[in-house]
């Protein structure tokens, strides 16, 4: 048996007819994305809009200085723009804010060395041995410091 979504829309207190079914294919995102208040009279009524594109360029939803935490512990601002759902998503989220590009870019770095790890067996027999993974270790801290030094 399929569930239907009821949103409650109360008016007055002795309201009825407040209720509002909300389709099941649909997305309800429910939250402040302004950091201000209604500046007019016809913000604070309700806009009409007639579809999602004139409720993004009418209100210009943003939200500043939003608090990341940093690898150090450290805190980091930034602030977040939102011109269409899709900026909503985390790869849109990610490409918006310095710190999470950096951050996202060492996760994928991490990933890629474990998928080679996964792929080289050659490289892995390395590893279990004491004496060819201190031969590596300095053979990447070699090339380290040679693309250091390059930069």
């Amino acid at each position: 048996m399929a569930r239907k979504t009821v949103i409650s829309k109360v008016l007055d207190v002795d309201a009825q007819d407040g209720i509002i079914e909300f389709p099941q294919n649909r997305t309800l995102y429910a939250d402040q994305f302004t950091d201000e208040a209604p500046s007019s009279d016809e913000d604070r009524e309700g806009f009409k809009a007639k579809n999602m594109k004139e409720v993004f360029e009418h209100y210009q939803p943003s939200k500043k200085g939003v608090t990341l935490e940093t690898e150090e512990g450290g805190a980091a601002f930034e602030d977040f723009d939102f011109k269409c759902i899709k900026d909503f998503e985390d790869e849109q989220l990610i490409g918006q804010s310095e710190l999470l590009s950096t951050e996202k870019g060492k996760i994928d770095a991490f990933n890629s060395v474990i998928a080679q790890l996964e792929k080289n067996k050659t490289l892995r027999n390395a590893l279990k041995d004491d004496a060819a993974r201190g031969s590596l270790t300095n053979a990447l801290k070699a090339l380290l410091a040679e693309l250091e030094e390059n930069q």
